[in-house]
């Protein structure tokens, strides 16, 4: 006590923590907390990203094996409607269209379902609420601790 300045004096009741101790372990609290979230948010990110990653690829595997199908049928297609026609340019033309009218119909869906993956952390941000009461706890406390031993 001798190394403190004039007048002040740190009160310490039996069983309570001083308030250096009290602010040593609320800097301990925070530093735990922040790093806790930012490892939850780090893994909420990391799974939507995940699935966005498996969707495409659901996406990709899809559209390569209807692509061998349809050229298969597309070439029969041009055939049977250049037959009835008897004008194959004209058969091609029309059955293409019909493909690209399809294909833009499944990209629009792919597209819908990659909408709904979100990259929002919700779990984390519903936590940080939860810091920042216990936070403001915390300091309602303090300011108590500091009341009473200024008292």
């Amino acid at each position: 006590m001798a190394d403190e300045p004039a007048g002040v004096t740190e009160r310490r009741v039996e069983g309570e923590a001083s308030l250096g101790e009290l602010f040593r372990q609320l800097a301990q609290d925070g530093t735990a907390l922040v790093r806790q979230e930012i490892e939850l948010a780090k893994g909420e990110i990391g799974e939507s990203v995940r699935r966005t990653a498996t969707g495409a690829g659901w996406i990709a595997g899809g559209a390569v094996v209807a692509l061998l199908g349809l050229l298969v049928l597309i070439a029969a297609l041009v055939v049977g409607v250049g037959d009835a026609l008897d004008n194959y340019w004209l058969a091609a033309l029309i059955v293409g269209g019909g493909f690209l009218v399809v294909g833009a119909v499944l990209a629009l869906l792919a597209v819908k379902r990659l909408k709904r993956v979100s990259f929002k952390p919700t779990a984390t941000l519903e936590t940080l609420q939860d810091d920042k009461r216990w936070a403001q706890a915390e300091i309602q406390q303090v300011k108590r601790e500091l009341t009473r031993s200024t008292d």
